[in-house]
């Protein structure tokens, strides 16, 4: 092997080790109880706390951020050695990442006012009002995509505030978010209406990520399942789901 090709050879594998020992990027977004800014500053909630043990059993290194969430899944996208939580894993996404999970359960629901006159039985009931979701998520796509009249807001947050204010007919979102914002923000005059999906969280990482890594913590993941662990993080949050 001549000296150049030897030279080319060690930097390569110098950039994959370098690559390789860099703390995993994990974005996410402020979405109760899965994932909030805690006190102190940290991040917290149930898939936190979920990915935090999955991290620590597969000795990996990682750094946790909160961004807004359109922002947080187009870098994960882009960005090599990034990855999101907690993401729904729907068709449209389904190769647009390598996936970690499922971590929890979030049962889509529209909540509707105590004195709504909208008495429905079915999402296709719901089809002739206006239904208020925020951009980039999930819920809110499912429903766009079938033609549904969809309101979009920024946050979630502002969602409470539109159907308070008789803008929006009803608010699609997570049962259990849906109630720690609603929680949150003292509001005690909506509740669920009807629940039309129970999608499964994930850890969604950038198609880059190595399929080993993924397999590792998914099988740590799995581990945590059969040794209860995962039954246990899961009751610190259980009065905030009910």
């Amino acid at each position: 092997m001549s000296i150049r090709l030897l030279l080319a050879s060690v930097l390569v594998t110098a950039s994959l080790a370098a690559q390789a020992a860099q703390p995993l990027r994990i974005l996410t977004e402020d979405y109760p109880p899965f994932n909030m800014m805690g006190s102190g500053g940290r991040i917290s909630g149930m898939s936190t706390d979920v990915l935090q043990e999955v991290f620590r059993r597969a000795g990996v290194s990682y750094a946790m951020e909160m961004l807004p969430w359109i922002r947080a899944l187009n870098l994960t996208i882009l960005e090599n050695n990034t990855c999101l939580y907690s993401t729904a894993r729907t068709d449209a996404r389904e190769h647009q990442f390598k996936w970690v999970g499922p971590l929890v359960d979030n049962p889509w629901v529209l909540f509707g006012k105590d004195d709504s006159r909208h008495a429905i039985k079915s999402l296709e009931e719901a089809r002739r009002f206006k239904i208020g979701g925020y951009s980039g998520d999930a819920t809110a796509q499912f429903l766009i995509d079938r033609g549904f009249d969809v309101d979009l807001a920024s946050t979630d947050q502002l969602n409470i505030k539109k159907l308070l204010a008789g803008r929006i007919d009803f608010w699609a979102t997570g049962k259990y978010p849906g109630a720690a914002l609603l929680a949150r923000e003292k509001v005690t005059r909506l509740h669920p209406i009807l629940t039309f999906n129970t999608p499964m969280l994930y850890l969604a990482c950038n198609p880059g990520m190595p399929d080993s890594l993924i397999q590792q913590l998914n099988d740590q993941l799995r581990s945590m399942q059969r040794d209860g662990t995962l039954a246990h993080l899961y009751a610190k949050y259980i009065n905030q789901k009910e």
